[in-house]
Order: C-alpha cells, then sequence, then structure tokens
C-alpha cells in the first residue's frame, strides 16, 4: 500500500494510491490506513511531502562503511525548513560551494516509541519513504570548531521527502539509488546498514520519544556532488521516485 499527502484545489488531505486514482485514506492514519472512496486521478493533485509540520525528521549519521568500536551511529535533526516534496526545488544556498546528495531510507514511525527494545521495535513502524539528506559538504570541515553548526545539513529545502509512504516492505533488504541527470551515480541496499531498521528505532528511541509520522533518515550508502541546473533522483525498491530539481536562489 502507498500512502501519500496531497494537495487538491485548495484542500490537503492524506489519500492512498490505486494505480492511477488516489482515494480517500480511512481508519488510524499512521495504524490502520485503508483505502475508502475515490478522490480523483493521481494527475489531478499535486504530491507533498509525505509528513505533517510537526512531525520531526531525525538523520542518522554514517550507517554504512566500518562500524569500528561504536555502540551505535550518530544522531542529528533536520530543521522543518529543511523538508519539501516530490518535485519542489532544492534552494542551493548562496554560502556553500559544495553541496552533495544523500539517497536514503526513511522509516515512517506508526505508533509511539521511547525507549523501545530492539526486539519490539518493528511494532512501532509504519513503513518507508524516500529522503534525500542534502548537505553542504564542505561546511563539515569549515564550521568545525565552532560548536555544533547547523549549516550542514539545515537550509531551507535540504530534505525532500516522498513521494509517498509504502507499507509491507522488508526496509533491512531495498535497494537504493540515486540518479543525476538520467544517470545512475550511486547504486546500494538496505542490506549493507551497520545498524539495522530495528536497531535505529531502539537506540534513536533512547534519545527521544517517537511520535506517530515522524520520520528516520537512515544514512546513505555512498554521495555526490548536486549543482545548479541538476535534477535529482532519489529511487527505493518498492516506493518510487523522489525528484526535485536544483535551482539558485530566486530560480
Amino acid at each position: 500500500m502507498h500512502m501519500a499527502r496531497f494537495r487538491l484545489r485548495d484542500r490537503v488531505d492524506w489519500g492512498i494510491l490505486d494505480g492511477d486514482q488516489i482515494r480517500t485514506l480511512t481508519g488510524i492514519r499512521f495504524e490502520d490506513p485503508r483505502p475508502g472512496a475515490a478522490v480523483g486521478r493521481l494527475s489531478d493533485v499535486r504530491l507533498l511531502a509525505p509528513i505533517e509540520p510537526l512531525n520531526k525528521v531525525v538523520g542518522i549519521a554514517v550507517n554504512y562503511g566500518e562500524k569500528g568500536e561504536r555502540d551505535g551511529p550518530g544522531i542529528f535533526m533536520k530543521q522543518p525548513g529543511t523538508v519539501i516534496g516530490h518535485l519542489d526545488p532544492i534552494v542551493y544556498p548562496r554560502t556553500a560551494r559544495s553541496v552533495i546528495h544523500e539517497a536514503e531510507l526513511g522509516i515512517v514511525i506508526g505508533r509511539t516509541a521511547q525507549r523501545v527494545p530492539a526486539a519490539t521495535a518493528m511494532d512501532h513502524v509504519l513503513g518507508y519513504t524516500c529522503v534525500n539528506d542534502v548537505s553542504g559538504d564542505e561546511l563539515l570541515t569549515s564550521d568545525a570548531g565552532h560548536g555544533t553548526s547547523m549549516r550542514v545539513k539545515h537550509f531551507d529545502t535540504f530534505c525532500p521527502i516522498g513521494p509517498v509512504i509504502a507499507t509491507g516492505l522488508d526496509g533491512d533488504n531495498l535497494g537504493i539509488q540515486c540518479v543525476l541527470n538520467g544517470k545512475k551515480v550511486v547504486e546500494g541496499s538496505t542490506s549493507d546498514m551497520l545498524w539495522g531498521v530495528a536497531e535505529l528505532v531502539a537506540w534513536v528511541s533512547e534519545v527521544m520519544a517517537l511520535y506517530p509520522g515522524d520520520v528516520i533518515s537512515s544514512g546513505c550508502p555512498d554521495v555526490g556532488e548536486i549543482k545548479v541546473g541538476d535534477t535529482v533522483e532519489m529511487v527505493v525498491e518498492g516506493i518510487g521516485t523522489l525528484r526535485n530539481p536544483v535551482v539558485a536562489i530566486g530560480g
């Protein structure tokens, strides 16, 4: 099942995709969503980021590669203004010299999770979405030693999410791709994550309560640079394609 948040004329709502149709969402949105009556064709609506403004996005740092002596991954946040949806533009900051894409699996929480063990963590997961954890690469170095800098991850538009939330998938075994201007530049799999979905939910829930609709962005297999004029696509198996153009400020 694919859930979507959409705008139809002046109304924002949630629905369920059924082929080229979109249906109303009945039941409890993040616990027991079910398709209802047809709203219209997918071409009639604008897909929005499948997250409510009051929900949070938790980022996971370095979840691919070598584990070393770490007992878990790093955790950071993406401020609310970073969130955009499918086809919305990523705005290239005036103060950045190198901006990178990071194709990631987004874990969508369905039930409140606080200090939950990994053994039961999946009971709190609704499904999955695509996330592009856009980052100002050179700022990792230039801002070092100046406190906890928010510039690297927190420019507005630096967190495209969507286009839908998919349920019924094995989040620990999904292919991930990044396609830049029609050319595949990253290919990986969540099976290579150092900490799997259940472990990530448990790890983050020890730090903060996770509420229905919150998203954990689970880390990326590889990165690459994006520039003004590019079109970047995040493709996650079973979910779909999240596509965003890169524009200059005022573009």
